[in-house]
């Protein structure tokens, strides 16, 4: 074989193995992407349920309320006072809404709070309450804080404070024991923290972010509770 010839065949064979290179290359480059499928945590039922909200942002929004029974959503946190005479007797508190307490709205009102008055809500230039009755206490009208007025701005916190739906059939899977614990604010070893947030509520304190696996410190009106949970279970409940 002459030497022109076997300079051809190496440059053929390199020329070939160039080209194979480059169609791997091209087709490597143009084939589809693949998706990757990741595992998705399941919604648990608990995080399937979502409170209906009203979006309450004036006066007349929360007009909306007048003749509904609502739920207390941030238990333990409202404080309410008599009402008569259409004025709020800020001077004999009745206490602190617990958790779940059924209200039937009579009205909206506004009115100044006094300068010594310790509140969670703002006071702004006036506050807003909602005037209300309870069960089992008809004759008796009270009121409690849920917004307030400054200036031309209103600031409303009913989608904050107030299920509009009875928490008992929006987690009715939770089956009559639980309830029971609930409606009585008492946890039970195996209340999860939701479970134990509507029977204590939202005044609660902790040293973790890891909800579910934590110890939590809770203010129930005059009772202190410590609950330990882990994997979302009650284990340990303490009194005082």
């Amino acid at each position: 074989m002459k030497a022109w010839q076997k300079v051809g065949i190496i440059t053929l064979i390199v020329l070939i193995a160039v080209g194979i290179r480059v169609f791997l290359i091209y087709r490597e480059r143009h084939q589809p992407v693949q998706p990757q499928h990741v595992a998705e945590r399941q919604l648990t039922r608990d995080e399937l349920v979502i409170p209906r909200k009203l979006y309450i942002d004036s006066i007349d929004s929360a007009k909306a309320l007048d003749g509904k029974t609502v739920w207390v959503q941030s238990g333990y946190s409202l404080d309410y006072y008599p009402y008569a005479g259409h004025r709020v007797e800020f001077s004999h508190p009745a206490g602190v809404l617990p958790s779940v307490q059924p209200l039937q709205i009579k009205d909206i009102i506004t009115q100044k709070a006094p300068a010594s008055l310790a509140t969670r809500v703002p006071k702004g230039d006036k506050q807003v309450f909602a005037v209300f009755t309870m069960p089992g206490d008809p004759g008796k009208d009270y009121a409690t804080a849920v917004g307030f007025l400054h200036g031309s701005d209103s600031t409303f916190f009913c989608d904050q404070v107030f299920y509009y739906d009875d928490p008992h059939q929006m987690y009715n899977f939770w089956g009559p024991k639980i309830w029971a614990a609930i409606d009585q604010h008492h946890p039970i070893p195996g209340m999860s923290e939701l479970q134990t947030a509507m029977a204590l509520g939202v005044v609660q304190q902790s040293e973790s972010s890891q909800i579910g696996n934590r110890t939590v410190h809770y203010i129930a009106g005059d009772q202190h509770w410590t609950v330990t949970f882990q994997n979302d279970k009650a284990t340990t409940i303490k009194l005082g």
